[in-house]
């Protein structure tokens, strides 16, 4: 359901939304977290964004191939001041992860959402891999408006602090 009607409106999770509703012309980029543990890896490709892209879109997997993690990518870009739109697949986690990744992104500066579904894992570099696939990708849009909104999991449990999220979602018709 959406917001009660006489609710307060709350303020923008990002400066992201905030250029958005602002109606302003945005710039984003896209970086695929690279295959590698080090992070200086992932901080060369995104440093040069700085300043020119007003948020950068961080894979979660792309292709159904492993990267360096996504919400960990996400939180070193904001950590190095670099706006993250952290892509959240549900092919590789079940709930209990992806709410436990929400909790964490919220936690480490992540407030821009791509919640998806994710590529069938026979499209990738590993075609045996078994995809999860326990939510899809509506469930876990709902499950981090309820975090942001409701400070809960969909079990009921109450969250302690505040996830500012902007939600997005992908849609192929």
């Amino acid at each position: 359901s959406g917001p009660q009607m006489n609710a307060m409106p709350r303020r923008p999770a990002s400066r992201l939304e905030q250029l958005l509703r602002s109606r302003q012309f945005v710039i984003t980029a896209e970086i695929a977290p690279p295959v590698s543990c080090d992070a200086d890896d992932l901080l060369r490709k995104a440093r040069p964004l700085r300043g020119l892209a007003d948020a950068v879109n961080v894979t979660d997997g792309a292709s159904a191939r492993a990267n360096l993690s996504a919400p960990i990518a996400a939180a070193m870009l904001a950590r190095e001041g670099i706006e993250p739109v952290l892509q959240l697949t549900c092919r590789d986690r079940n709930r209990i992860a992806l709410q436990a990744d929400l909790m964490g992104a919220a936690a480490c500066g992540g407030h821009n959402l791509l919640c998806l579904t994710g590529d069938d894992p026979k499209a990738g570099d590993q075609p045996e891999t078994k995809a999860v696939f326990d939510v899809d990708s509506v469930t876990l849009t709902a499950t981090a408006r309820d975090l942001r909104d409701k400070g809960e999991l969909p079990s009921g449990r109450k969250v302690a602090g505040t996830a500012h999220f902007f939600l997005g979602a992908a849609d192929a018709p």
